[in-house]
């Protein structure tokens, strides 16, 4: 583990992988950091922790396993309802993809994921962070909490996938969410306004570059690539920081900015030529 780790992973992590041992003993044979904090991008008190978790195929045959991930799951509930009532938030929540260790070094498109958790959320047999993304950042920057240094796990983020996941992603998930956005009439949250805008534009990075960058590197590549939209842009860019709005727009016009922020965001990032 990284000695330079905020004291926050390091609480949440050891507490974590201290239940899971007990839970599943011998289990999570490898596990490591990726998100936020593998894009040294983590914020305390709005950041979660995302891990992905090796499982030795001993346990192939245990018909308790997904009760046990279950349980481990909820076994974080006191921790966070401590941190929520001190004032910390319901941060710092380990949200873990789970595979089996013979696995791990598959392309990563192969991978069939044991389970997963996410927020309250629990999924069986499937894990959205399984993906050539986050296989980036766990190559370029992944945090080791168990098992030997990330070179040696023989992970393959399946590079040339990397793209064409990302312009997927954008058309399946993000379009669709921006129409929704446009139909509805209720008032728009900062926090919505966030992730609608800086998700896009983490993508429209990703298929112009290459790279995966962070939530606050989004923010100025959205201000930099489209200026024109910088007030909704700058709301966002608050709420991630959590920073003061200096001259936001009337709220009253926050849904109908964020949804055109979103489709030139998205309009661009569909023209970017795939082999750039």
């Amino acid at each position: 583990m990284s000695l330079h780790l905020h004291p926050d992973i390091r609480s949440a992590t050891n507490s974590y992988l201290a239940a899971a041992d007990r839970l599943l003993p011998g289990a999570i044979t490898a596990a490591a950091i990726g998100g936020s904090v593998a894009l040294s991008a983590y914020r305390p008190g709005s950041s979660d922790i995302d891990i992905v978790a090796a499982i030795s195929d001993q346990w192939r045959e245990r018909p308790d396993l997904i009760r046990r991930l279950r349980l481990l799951h909820l076994s974080q509930l006191p921790r966070l309802a401590g941190r929520t009532l001190s004032g910390k938030g319901a941060s710092a929540c380990c949200n873990t993809s789970f595979l089996w260790d013979s696995e791990l070094s598959l392309p990563v498109t192969s991978i069939r994921p044991i389970a997963a958790h996410t927020g309250e959320q629990f999924t069986d047999r499937a894990a959205f962070d399984v993906n050539p993304v986050i296989w980036h950042q766990l190559t370029t920057g992944g945090i080791v909490l168990r098992g030997g240094d990330i070179e040696t796990w023989g992970l393959n983020p399946e590079p040339e996938k990397l793209k064409p996941w990302t312009r997927k992603n954008l058309l399946q998930y993000w379009k669709p969410l921006m129409e929704k956005t446009r139909g509805s009439t209720l008032p728009i949250r900062p926090s919505q306004v966030e992730w609608r805008l800086l998700g896009p534009a983490r993508m429209h990075a990703t298929l112009q570059s290459g790279e995966v960058i962070s939530k606050l590197v989004a923010t100025q590549h959205a201000l930099n690539q489209f200026p024109e939209h910088a007030p909704i842009i700058r709301v966002a860019q608050a709420q991630l920081t959590g920073e003061r709005r200096a001259k936001a727009p009337p709220r009253r016009h926050w849904r109908s900015l964020t949804v055109d922020c979103m489709a030139a965001i998205i309009n661009d990032a569909t023209e970017i030529p795939s082999d750039k």
